[in-house]
């Protein structure tokens, strides 16, 4: 059996883009989709889908793959520390860094990881074997999930990461998780959450407080210095 995806909206532009900008793709049912993920030991399991996403705690395992670097790009794969996990997140830009320091601010998350499972697939077109590998894995505190890709601009996705929207929204959908290809942030939200995402590490929490230096005797030598640099002759 197979289902036709239609364009279906997923929420305002906070929530998230469409898996695609027009047409129709032809996605298998989620009975069909494999799921690869790392097992106890470091190895590759792969089991049916609809299985995984009940039984395995995706929040809690490696990455399936390393992010790559890409030779000539400013910005390559990354840890940034997350409070909500009470540890480091890879990252593989930075616009997935910081749509980690906006999950880790919403209350809702409770676990994050970075591409802990490869959906696998045959694609019911042209027969060949699909892959894709979400970048985020956000586990909510009511038991549901979110798989999510972060693109750098809120351009709608095409190609191949379109088709694999559609698929993984479908599959999500079957299990009661979600899919979302997360909007890049305004600029100057940006900003705000990266400033204030520092201060989120265990360093700044419960900082000692200083005693406050004794003051007396400071004003006074500031005074005789000022108006010892007005009364100063200056040179022409």
């Amino acid at each position: 059996m197979e289902y036709v995806i239609t364009e279906s909206s997923q929420g305002g532009p906070q929530d998230g883009l469409p898996a695609r900008a027009h047409g129709t793709v032809r996605v298998p049912e989620s009975a069909a989709v494999e799921a690869e993920f790392a097992g106890p030991e470091g190895l590759l399991v792969q089991r049916r889908w609809a299985e995984a996403a009940v039984a395995e705690p995706f929040e809690r395992l490696a990455p399936v793959a390393a992010f790559p670097v890409i030779p000539g790009r400013r910005w390559g794969p990354g840890w940034w520390w997350s409070a909500t996990t009470g540890r480091h997140v890879t990252h593989g830009s930075q616009a997935m860094c910081m749509q980690l320091m906006l999950l880790d601010r919403d209350p809702r998350v409770v676990a994050l990881a970075a591409r802990p499972v490869r959906l696998i697939w045959r694609d019911p077109d042209s027969r060949r074997t699909l892959t894709w590998v979400p970048q985020l894995f956000a586990r909510y505190a009511d038991g549901s999930a979110l798989l999510a890709d972060c693109p750098a601009t809120a351009e709608p996705a095409a190609g191949r990461a379109a088709r694999a929207a559609a698929v993984l929204q479908a599959a999500c959908a079957a299990v009661g998780f979600t899919y979302r290809r997360l909007v890049p942030p305004d600029a100057v939200v940006a900003a705000n959450v990266r400033w204030l995402a520092g201060y989120r590490h265990p360093r700044h929490r419960d900082a000692p407080v200083r005693p406050a230096r004794p003051m007396s005797g400071w004003w006074p030598r500031c005074w005789r210095h000022c108006a010892a640099s007005a009364a100063a002759p200056r040179a022409r």
